[in-house]
């Protein structure tokens, strides 16, 4: 999800309760539903905010979770973020693209999905 030069992000809580992480806006998609209609619902449920498929990115098995993950790009559309998703998450916000990697390490983020954020390798200056 995408907003000028930013991104829209979640702040996860762990599922064992040890800890927190930032993440993109997801949901669990079910069989005989598309990826770009799970992206669109899960946005406007976690976050309030109304967004518009740009284009699938692609699939991988996210390196954490061990989750089969499909990448959704997204723009904006309307509505203000804000945290609709008390159990799941602990905050929403916008983070300027140049700074996505201080709460996502670079790392875990899919390289389409770095290429389409156009976000900075680690080793770039900020």
């Amino acid at each position: 999800m995408v907003r000028e030069s930013e991104v829209l992000a979640v702040c996860r809580r762990g599922d064992d309760g040890g800890g927190i992480s930032w993440q993109f806006p997801a949901g669990m998609i079910k069989p005989g539903v598309r990826p770009e209609t799970v992206a669109v619902r899960e946005t406007l449920a976690e976050t309030g905010v109304h967004c518009a498929v740009v284009r699938m990115l692609g699939s991988r098995v996210h390196p954490v979770t061990n989750v089969l993950c499909d990448y959704v790009l997204c723009e904006y559309l309307s509505g203000d973020a804000e945290n609709r998703d008390v159990v799941e998450n602990v905050s929403v916000t916008w983070i300027e693209r140049k700074k996505l990697t201080r709460f996502i390490p670079t790392d875990r983020i899919f390289p389409p999905v770095r290429e389409a954020l156009e976000v900075p390798s680690e080793s770039a200056d900020s």
